[in-house]
């Protein structure tokens, strides 16, 4: 009878367990922690490393990206987000000097509702006065959705982080790791969604349910200019740490001044008869 009695406390141990850790790997905690977070003129901070890897230059090329992510009552509202590239030595070997410095100059892109505003993008020559450049949403977009940064899957929207940890095929107490894929992620929106890209993540979530990171992992096919002056076929493998921390700041995006901004498509460079290389 003793034994039996051990036998049942123990039973009743691991099954308690085994509930508080479903209950760890179960969705809703972190939805709900989300949900928790939306309110105007608070947000949350970001700093984030992107490694791309060319497969027929075999170099890799690094980006840091801080800034906040601003909330509304029903969710993300904008974000103001500043990139650098690391110029490392074998950059430095391969660009021309001439160039170096536009490299060397941060890109700044800030979003308000539809419209995204960037500051360091180079097409071509400014209209005098012009330091940044609008991306409406309509005619044209500021890289693909969900994207903020170099990051490419979006756990800032609830309906989203629910989709991502339902990937999962390792789950432990505060981490998700799984594969998913962006046409998936993002049906919605067409021919602006992600290219067919296969990811693989692993997403951390703090003891409170609120991501704090987040590493993606995929490979494209895109081109690259060789030293030969010649476009050629290359992978590039993607490889970005997003670390989202301070929830709860206070965060206000606001536009920059209407006077300092110039719409893509009356760029110089997109006028009729102008001639300008562009990357395909």
């Amino acid at each position: 009878m003793k034994r039996l009695a051990v036998a049942g406390f123990v039973l009743g141990m691991l099954t308690a367990l085994s509930a508080g850790a479903a209950h760890a790997d179960s969705p809703t905690r972190p939805v709900e922690a989300l949900r928790q977070q939306f309110a105007a003129g608070r947000g949350v901070l970001v700093s984030e490393t992107a490694r791309v890897t060319s497969s027929s230059s075999r170099q890799t090329y690094v980006t840091r990206t801080t800034g906040s992510i601003g909330f509304g009552k029903s969710g993300v509202t904008g974000y103001d987000l500043t990139s650098r590239l690391e110029i490392t030595p074998a950059l430095e070997a391969t660009v021309p000097r001439e160039h170096l410095e536009d490299l060397r100059a941060p890109l700044r892109a800030v979003n308000v509702g539809s419209d995204t505003y960037v500051q360091g993008f180079g097409w071509g020559p400014m209209p005098a006065g012009k330091t940044w450049t609008r991306f409406d949403g309509n005619t044209a977009s500021w890289g693909n959705y969900g994207q903020r940064g170099n990051q490419v899957v979006d756990v800032l929207s609830p309906a989203r982080l629910k989709f991502v940890i339902s990937k999962a095929v390792v789950r432990r107490p505060g981490e998700y790791r799984g594969i998913l894929r962006t046409q998936d992620l993002y049906t919605e929106q067409g021919p602006m969604n992600p290219d067919r890209l296969k990811v693989s993540f692993r997403l951390y979530v703090g003891p409170d349910g609120l991501p704090v990171r987040l590493v993606t992992r995929w490979a494209e096919k895109d081109y690259e200019f060789s030293r030969d002056d010649e476009w050629v076929s290359t992978v590039y493998t993607n490889v970005v740490d997003t670390r989202y921390h301070h929830w709860g700041a206070k965060v206000r995006v606001t536009a920059p001044p209407a006077s300092r901004v110039v719409v893509f498509d009356d760029l110089p460079a997109n006028q009729p008869n102008h001639n300008v290389v562009r990357i395909p």
